[in-house]
C-alpha cells in the first residue's frame, strides 16, 4: 500500500478503487472501495453509498436503502446517499479553510501545490 501526504491530506492506497484520504487539518475522511464510498465530515457526519449495520451504544442499526438515515443523540447524523452525492459534499466540506484543494473527489485527480 502506498502512502503519501499532500497540502496536509494522507492518501493511503494506489488506485481510486480502494483508497482513503485523510485531512489532518480537520480530521475529515474519504474512502472508496469496490462497494462505493464513505465520508466522514469535519463535523463527524457520516455519508456511505452501501448498505451497513453499525452499534451505537449496544443497539444495532442497519442502512439498507438510500436516504436511511441515523441521528445521533450528539447531533450528528449517518446516512446513506448515492456516490456522486457524497463525492460533491465532500468536494465542498474536506477542507479547511484557505487550504489547498489537493483531490478533486469527483474524477480524482490530485493537484501539488506549487
Amino acid at each position: 500500500m502506498a502512502i503519501r501526504t499532500i497540502s496536509g491530506i494522507t492518501i493511503m492506497g494506489s488506485d481510486n478503487l480502494n483508497c482513503l484520504y485523510h485531512n489532518s487539518l480537520n480530521s475529515a475522511n474519504f474512502s472508496t472501495n469496490n462497494n462505493g464510498c464513505s465520508y466522514t465530515d469535519p463535523f463527524g457526519n457520516v455519508m456511505t453509498s452501501y448498505p451497513c449495520q453499525i452499534r451505537i451504544n449496544f443497539e444495532p442499526f442497519r442502512l439498507e436503502k438510500m436516504g436511511d438515515e441515523i441521528k445521533k443523540s450528539d447531533g450528528t447524523r449517518i446516512i446513506m446517499l448515492p456516490k456522486e452525492q457524497i463525492q460533491e459534499i465532500a468536494n465542498k466540506t474536506f477542507y479547511a479553510d484557505g487550504q489547498f484543494h489537493a483531490i478533486d473527489f469527483l474524477t480524482f485527480t490530485i493537484t501539488e501545490e506549487k
